[in-house]
């Protein structure tokens, strides 16, 4: 039999379906890569953080995409039957593959492990939604595909006839055994964010999971680790309550018998539960910053108004509402001020006074509102900023522009307290320093290390600063605190009291020994960079390694 051969016209249009075909197959191909790519490093993140999870990523994919172009062409239906099994277990295959890859191959080789073992043998025909849900569609579509082409390949027409029953079980078996991953992926989801009822007791650990949800920074949890290990195992970690977003602490208080305070009226939850102090001390020192004392116009140096930028368990926030400061809260995250709320004792300051959106946009509007309006809204004494979260902070708040707009909303002699996680010896530390002090003009800065600070800490420990900046011509100075100021909490007291122990020569951090206009120029940020985001990923491993120590392995595997 001669095969056809169309000319003329003809064969230019079918030339054209060709090309039509092959365009259309890769920009489907490259559209299911980024959704996959992005649901896969979503599920990744609560295990090893967004910088890590990033880590050998594209590498990852160019050599696969590599390999697939060299590597021998599958028949169709076997493509689609592996998409289909692979894309539908991704979830589960993610999620065990990062404990054990997190366990045993640590903040170095843990990503690369979990990319070579799930993303690997699916990157050249990725496709996915971001969501659980995501991959349980996708799934049945494959599925759905591979069966049709099977369908279109039955040259005895089995599965077109009806009658065939017994034929059709044997030949086609192998269509119904996906459909099993199907059914156990949507029934048994590999974390808890789907879960509706809590809390969730671990049957590992002592450990109780009381809220847990997908939000705008990653899955939002709170958990408590349980006392029932207290008498059999004397160093483990027990009576906490802590708030967690992806693989990062926001904060946590002591819960059960370790709730001690100087009164006989703890603080409680939505539920009534008695919650003791901070597990950080850097929390209560951040409300230091009521101490200032030189900077003020009032002759009693009382704060009026604050602001804080990142509510976490809402430690700051309450204390300062709990001294009598009106108290603007600004979070990026629903979850987190929801988990405050309900988990961690924060009183609800009012609807005016609470914004869930990120803080760069709001800031700018307060000062288009200052600048506009004939009413000017007030100003803020106070200024509380506490932005770290997964190994890094967002840049965008700490750029000279970001710093000069915040001063616009705030008094003259306002002062702002600013934390800041990580090295304090490394470039990102310097680069924070370089940023305030040209945006304020001065600033101390504190830490909440046990010990004393040496340069050996500062290069080597991950360690919180406190930087207390003022625009004020006055120099920033503290009084003594005194009873009130510690709201019946020893931690406070112990922080608060101690405060000059604490103090960092600012020039440490700046290494002022080789300073001058040129570097400066190096560390100082702006919006025009990305400088803080590199600096920050060689602190990213440290940072996992830490939240690694601080809490065991069971509680970043619980979700």
């Amino acid at each position: 039999m001669h095969s056809l051969k169309v000319y003329g016209p003809g064969r230019n249009v079918l030339a054209l379906q060709k090309h039509g075909q092959v365009v259309s197959s890769f920009l489907a191909v490259t559209l299911g890569l980024h959704l996959f790519i992005a649901a896969y490093k979503r599920a990744l993140n609560p295990l090893f953080g967004s910088v890590l999870t990033e880590q050998h990523l594209d590498l990852v994919v160019y050599s696969c995409t590599a390999l697939a172009i060299v590597y021998p062409r599958q028949a169709i239906r076997r493509i689609l039957l592996g998409l289909a099994v692979l894309v539908q277990i991704a979830p589960h295959s993610t999620y065990c593959v990062g404990i054990y890859a997190a366990r045993y191959g640590g903040s170095a080789n843990g990503p690369l492990i979990c990319h070579m073992l799930v993303l690997a043998p699916v990157v050249h025909l990725s496709a996915s939604l971001i969501t659980h849900f995501g991959f349980f569609f996708l799934g049945i579509l494959a599925y759905a595909g591979w069966v049709k082409v099977c369908a279109a390949e039955d040259k005895l027409g089995l599965m077109r006839n009806g009658f065939e029953v017994v034929k059709l079980a044997r030949q086609y078996f192998r269509l119904l055994f996906p459909a099993i991953f199907l059914v156990v992926s949507a029934i048994r989801p590999p974390t808890l964010t789907l879960v509706k009822e809590f809390p969730h007791y671990s049957v590992h650990y002592p450990l109780r999971i009381l809220f847990s949800q997908e939000s705008t920074t990653g899955v939002i949890v709170v958990g408590e680790l349980l006392d029932t290990l207290k008498d059999t195992v004397p160093d483990a970690l027990h009576s906490i309550r802590y708030l967690r977003a992806s693989h990062s602490l926001l904060g946590g208080v002591w819960t059960g018998d370790a709730v001690v305070t100087m009164g006989d009226s703890p603080r409680t939850d939505e539920s009534g539960t008695p919650l003791g102090d901070s597990i950080y001390c850097a929390f209560v020192l951040q409300e230091a910053v009521r101490l200032i004392n030189s900077t003020s116009e009032r002759p009693d140096h009382h704060y009026e108004r604050a602001l804080v930028i990142g509510v976490g368990t809402g430690i700051v926030a309450d204390a300062l509402a709990q001294h009598g400061i009106s108290t603007t809260l600004v979070e990026v995250d629903p979850a987190v001020y929801y988990a405050a709320r309900r988990y961690f004792g924060l009183k609800h300051p009012g609807d005016d006074n609470v914004f869930l959106e990120d803080a760069r946009g709001w800031v700018e509007r307060r000062v288009a509102t200052l600048t506009a309006s004939s009413t000017h809204p007030p100003k803020f004494d106070i200024v509380v900023h506490d932005c770290f979260s997964g190994g890094g902070v967002p840049e965008h708040l700490y750029t000279i522009e970001f710093w000069d707009e915040l001063g616009a909303i705030m008094t003259p002699s306002g002062v702002i307290a600013v934390n800041f996680a990580g090295k304090l010896g490394s470039k990102s530390s310097r680069a924070v320093a370089t940023t305030l002090l040209k945006a304020f003009g001065q600033c101390r800065v504190f830490h909440d290390y046990l010990g004393a600070i040496t340069e050996q800490h500062l290069q080597n420990e991950f360690i919180n600063a406190v930087f207390f900046c003022s625009k004020s011509a006055s120099p920033v100075t503290f009084r003594p605190s005194v009873e009130e100021d510690y709201l019946q909490s020893y931690l406070r007291r112990h922080v608060l009291s101690g405060l000059e122990r604490r103090e960092l020569p600012i020039s440490m951090l700046k290494n002022a020994s080789v300073w001058s206009a040129e570097v400066e120029d190096v560390f100082l940020l702006t919006d025009m960079d990305k400088k803080l985001n590199e600096w920050q990923r060689a602190d990213a491993a440290e940072h996992w390694r830490v939240m690694r120590k601080v809490m065991p392995d069971i509680v970043w595997e619980t979700f």
